[in-house]
């Protein structure tokens, strides 16, 4: 998204047809964990910046998917800025560990006639400092886990757990438990008990010695009797 007036722009809703509803979302490394908040006042834009929406950065979130996402279909997004108005922009999707979209097609934003007073610039959005990481973003109805994948390649690993309750703060579990997996290459899942670090932050040490999908699984125990599990692919280099 590239700001060509004179006065910040900003993107205040996204919405998607396919999706209960859209965040727009930032991430953060805070100790080595990678955190990802909403972004309630939306996403600024400073006059002459460009702002990208990437892995590891600024990011939409579709939260309550009617249909899962698959390779190769395109979603019909409608961004909503303060001076610009609506945008609809369609967005292809891509494998998991994708980087980069494969085009990129512009779309023009008429300029108005009277431009407002320069105003000064916001700070750009936060794009992650771990450019060899993974991360993932695991959803369910009681918990949500953000989760690094430190170094994001095959080998020695360590996982970093950040937990958050479905209101987004931080969630303090009795216990956390990690399993890794790789079917497609015969590699049977192992589990391990993640250490805590804080309140709300997890780590474990684990071994991933083949490239390719992962399947990674949380066992997330809140209480002795209440527990929640959770599954997501990854991608190792």
């Amino acid at each position: 998204m590239e700001n060509r007036g004179h006065a910040p722009e900003r993107l205040q809703t996204a919405s998607a047809a396919h999706a209960l509803r859209t965040e727009i979302h930032e991430m953060a490394v805070n100790n080595g964990v990678m955190t990802m908040r909403p972004l309630i006042d939306g996403l600024v834009i400073a006059p002459g910046q460009i702002v990208k929406l990437a892995p590891g950065g600024g990011h939409l979130m579709f939260i309550g998917l009617d249909a899962p996402l698959r390779v190769g279909d395109q979603v019909p997004v409608t961004l909503s800025f303060e001076h610009a108005g609506e945008v609809k922009v369609t967005l292809d999707v891509q494998a998991i560990g994708a980087q980069a979209p494969e085009k990129t097609e512009r779309t023009e934003i008429a300029q108005p006639a009277h431009h407002p007073e320069p105003a000064a610039a916001a700070p750009p959005a936060m794009v992650s400092e771990a450019d060899e990481s993974f991360f993932t973003h695991l959803h369910a109805e009681k918990a949500m886990a953000n989760v690094t994948v430190l170094p994001g390649r095959a080998g020695p690993v360590e996982i970093a757990i950040q937990l958050e309750d479905a209101n987004e703060l931080p969630l303090s579990a009795d216990a956390v438990a990690v399993t890794l997996g790789n079917p497609e290459h015969g590699v049977a899942p192992m589990t391990a008990n993640a250490e805590r670090v804080g309140n709300d932050q997890w780590r474990v040490r684990m071994s991933a010695p083949l490239s390719g999908r992962w399947s990674l699984g949380l066992d997330i125990r809140i209480t002795p009797s209440d527990a929640v599990n959770v599954v997501s692919p990854i991608l190792l280099r």
